[in-house]
């Protein structure tokens, strides 16, 4: 390929629309971490504490198809969090479960607010029909 052609292709509407995309987010997951900082937590942690606020005692396998983590990924992340005494592991057989600590619970409880806030600023600009368009275009692209 030529130096225009790839030129030309860099202007597509996809490419155009998916730089878009993932600038748009970068920025927004930015805006969130900024507002966790605080609390001493990532938006990684904080979605893993939220999943097990909602579904404590899941297994780890559960979390991470939840969070779309690899199984190292998970590993990796509940390790840390077990560090901190946000949450603990038990064994149930070949199973390994994850609970919130009273710590982990006071913690994500703290965070929540603050996450939901950020997500309502985020989207403040866009109208109820907006939100609505903009949720169902992206289904279409999963």
């Amino acid at each position: 390929m030529i130096e225009s052609e790839l030129d030309l292709a860099v202007k597509q509407p996809a490419i155009r629309l998916w730089r878009r995309l993932v600038y748009t987010t970068q920025g927004k997951v930015r805006e969130v971490e900024a507002a966790l900082a605080p609390l001493e937590l990532t938006m990684t942690e904080f979605d893993l504490l939220a999943v097990l606020r909602r579904f404590d005692g899941a297994t780890q396998q559960e979390v991470a198809q939840r969070l779309l983590f690899t199984e190292a990924n998970m590993s990796y992340h509940a390790k840390r969090l077990v560090a901190r005494g946000l949450i603990e592991r038990q064994t149930a057989g070949k199973r390994k479960l994850l609970r919130l600590t009273a710590t982990g619970q006071h913690l994500v409880e703290q965070a929540l607010p603050k996450v939901l806030e950020i997500h309502e600023l985020q989207f403040s600009d866009l109208n109820d029909e907006e939100l609505m368009t903009l949720r169902n275009l992206l289904r279409r692209l999963k």
